[in-house]
């Protein structure tokens, strides 16, 4: 029992650096881009291997660069906490990126390479000291939903040629990801060096998110003019109840006290109208 309590102990850094709640963020792009693409198979469960491993690797590095200001936000974090290792960091982050790539090359030559770009500026332009963009609020999540849009193009071309369709799904991924994840940013205002609610007030910036949440209300519209999928107008309801939830803690709440459920709540209306896209089309 003892060696068994130790394992877990010692295995819990390992899955806990993963963040792998944000990772429903990549199931949801690649099954509703898999939704509109007509066909998908077996490789798509791959395919979400790989980019949520990306996704977690970005977070990793996150970490490590930010370990000074996660002391003060997020003390019980596997490194602040002293329970990783940076070094330890490094060779994760090394591991999860070569499988991922590894297994992206082996769907798709054009996944590979648009993973690889997602790295470059999801890792380095984001995180490394040198750039640190994540300090400037918009082009930071620009960046973060940009990454989305790639890995969205990614999976369209393991089934299809990209085309004009695939620029249409990941333009609705990358403006729904930018429209919703400042909300993310009031959780951490205590220790992040810049963020919207940094940078315009806290009640200015609730009130910024809260009109930026009509802008995929707008988008899935179009998707459904477009199209005239009734599964699409489905979402749009979906992702209307769901951002009601976001809007009462923005408008009529405390976002910064209550930070950690408004990100939760943001994160169930940035998936679930995609996964249930994804889902009624099947049958």
């Amino acid at each position: 029992m003892r060696l068994a309590s130790k394992l877990t102990k010692k295995f819990v850094p390992f899955l806990e650096i993963l963040k792998l709640k944000g990772s429903l963020v990549d199931v949801s792009t690649i099954l509703v881009t898999g939704a509109f693409t007509g066909t998908t198979d077996q490789k798509i469960i791959l395919a979400i291997l790989s980019g949520a491993m990306i996704h977690s690797g970005g977070d990793i590095i996150n970490d490590i660069y930010d370990i000074e200001i996660d002391r003060i936000c997020k003390p019980k974090a596997p490194i602040p906490s002293g329970r990783m290792s940076i070094r330890t960091a490094w060779l994760y982050l090394t591991s999860i990126v070569g499988a991922a790539l590894y297994i992206s090359i082996l769907l798709s030559r054009t996944y590979f390479s648009l993973l690889i770009i997602g790295v470059l500026t999801g890792y380095i332009l984001y995180s490394h000291p040198k750039f640190r963009f994540k300090d400037i609020p918009t082009l930071s999540i620009a960046i973060i939903a940009l990454y989305f849009f790639l890995e969205s193009l990614g999976v369209w071309s393991i089934y299809s040629p990209i085309s004009k369709d695939a620029l249409i799904v990941a333009t609705y991924v990358f403006f729904l990801t930018f429209s919703l994840v400042f909300m993310k940013d009031f959780r951490d205002v205590k220790g992040d060096i810049n963020s919207l609610p940094i940078m315009l007030g806290a009640r200015r910036a609730a009130i910024v998110s809260s009109i930026l949440c009509l802008i995929p209300l707008i988008l899935l519209g179009a998707l459904y003019i477009i199209y005239g999928w009734l599964i699409i107008l489905i979402a749009s309801l979906v992702f209307a109840g769901l951002i009601s939830f976001c809007l009462r803690i923005l408008l009529f709440g405390d976002p910064v006290s209550r930070g950690r459920e408004l990100k939760n709540k943001m994160i169930l209306a940035l998936t679930i109208p995609n996964i249930l896209i994804f889902a009624l089309d099947k049958f």
